[in-house]
């Protein structure tokens, strides 16, 4: 059973418990009235019975908690029924809760087919003996207590149909905002918080022809390898996460700043042509090489190479010829001397 299914069934046991427990309220007042107090007491103890089958079934024991729920509404059906008569209609309140309850309850299948066959059984019992028995408050089964109790049975099937749909829809809402925030997940590096390259290929199935041109751009940390070995990877991970908040602060909500691989980091900036784009690539350089990042040995500095192409039309290929030239540009920069903006 799923998650959503649990929280389902959990949530339509407890709406169900106290609907029940109200419906004793409601009727102990009405017993209380009529000063028959045995029936006053009854109801009290059948809410007490409510309680721990709610407290069970938030606790998790939603099994145990729906058979319990099960048998206490079959046992107050069929013992008031010879209380105070057919006539009350009491001996439908089953139809009203243990058929539902049977078909959406967290029940295994033996307890499920056990419970819907015994519901003809205990009706046609309580409509059967009471004529050759005389039940002792029969004569407390007025009208009042009849309408009471055929209301509350309309009012239950409607009152039941009505929470099926709320949470149904309300399970429904639960799993489409699990599935986006796994989608998000997913789409998100766990150490830099930057988004990732998958990320990155859904942003770029999106680009239309008003973003044109679009600058594509590949950063790389300089000799990364070697910080790694003198340093640790521990202090690797610091560099990484201190370069990718300065690529946040150094770029626009529009732009796309995604960690790419490894070292390797992509800034996608629309509307930007060759000329601003080395500006703007040019001043990001120099804040890195003025960054000191903090480490347990002490600051760090470090240097990046950028390698940077502008896409003038917008389709899957010019996307991959785009991102291919920045890397051959970057290649460029590496084997050049690094530490420089090459578009």
């Amino acid at each position: 059973m799923s998650n959503h299914d649990k929280i389902k069934i959990q949530t339509y046991l407890s709406t169900m418990i106290v609907i029940a427990a109200m419906i004793h309220v409601v009727v102990g007042v009405y017993f209380a009235i009529i000063s028959i107090y045995f029936l006053v007491w009854l109801s009290v103890f059948d809410i007490g019975v409510h309680a721990v089958t709610f407290l069970m079934n938030r606790a998790g024991k939603t099994r145990a908690a729906s058979l319990l729920f099960a048998i206490k509404v079959m046992s107050y059906a069929v013992f008031i029924t010879f209380l105070v008569g057919v006539t009350v209609n009491t001996q439908w309140i089953i139809l009203l809760a243990i058929l539902p309850a049977a078909l959406y309850l967290d029940l295994s299948k033996i307890q499920r087919i056990c419970i819907i066959a015994s519901i003809p059984i205990i009706v046609n019992l309580t409509l059967f003996l009471p004529m050759v028995y005389e039940p002792p408050f029969n004569m407390y089964g007025d009208v009042v207590l009849s309408f009471i109790f055929a209301n509350v049975l309309v009012l239950g099937l409607i009152t039941i149909i009505v929470i099926n749909i709320i949470i149904s829809n309300r399970v429904a809402s639960l799993h489409a905002q699990e599935i986006d925030d796994i989608t998000h997940i997913s789409n998100i590096d766990p150490l830099t918080k930057l988004n990732n390259r998958r990320y990155a290929d859904k942003f770029f199935e999106k680009l239309t022809m008003p973003q044109m041109p679009f600058l594509f751009c590949l950063i790389d940390i300089d000799d990364f390898k070697k910080i790694n070995d003198t340093h640790g990877h521990d202090v690797g991970d610091v560099v990484l996460q201190s370069l990718a908040k300065l690529l946040i602060q150094s770029t626009r909500q529009t732009d796309l700043v995604c960690r790419w691989g490894g070292e390797e980091f992509l800034i996608g900036v629309p509307n930007c042509n060759a000329t601003v784009g080395y500006n703007i690539l040019e001043k990001i350089r120099k804040s890195v090489e003025d960054l000191q990042v903090n480490t347990a040995t002490g600051k760090l500095n470090m240097t990046i190479t950028m390698g940077a192409s502008v896409m003038e039309r917008v389709d899957v290929n010019a996307v991959k010829i785009a991102i291919a030239e920045s890397d051959r540009k970057l290649y460029e920069g590496k084997r050049s001397g690094k530490n420089k903006v090459v578009i």
